[in-house]
């Protein structure tokens, strides 16, 4: 009985992992988000700092940003987190700063964040 739920799982589960993808798409987080941000070589090392401008009339939180380290092709050879700290909220600009790796150039992207007091 065990081996027949175990193979069940396993039939039904499969397909639905293909399924799996981005939870925002470009198009959504342009909508909603501008990303600005320039790398700066500091007396501590290497830094990303920038500004998230939430371009919407919702509030939003816990926003994490992917900080990709790309070589002299732009293929990407490391990468770290951040978070923007604080909420995000409607029409203005959230500062962010972090340290990341020396490399020849970076993408930063929004990776995930969280709606705020959104209530309809």
């Amino acid at each position: 009985m065990r081996r027949l739920l175990l193979a069940a799982l396993i039939v039904i589960g499969l397909p639905l992992a293909g399924w799996a993808g981005p939870i925002n798409s470009e198009d959504t987080l342009q909508r909603y988000f501008r990303l600005d941000w320039s790398s700066v070589s500091g007396a501590r090392g290497s830094e990303i700092a920038g500004y998230v401008e939430n371009v919407s009339n919702l509030p939003f939180d816990r926003m994490r940003l992917v900080i990709e380290h790309l070589d002299g092709t732009g293929a990407v050879v490391g990468s770290s987190t951040t978070y923007v700290m604080g909420p995000i909220v409607p029409n203005h600009r959230t500062y962010f700063t972090t340290r990341v790796a020396a490399a020849p150039s970076y993408r930063v992207r929004i990776l995930s964040f969280d709606w705020a007091n959104c209530r309809d």
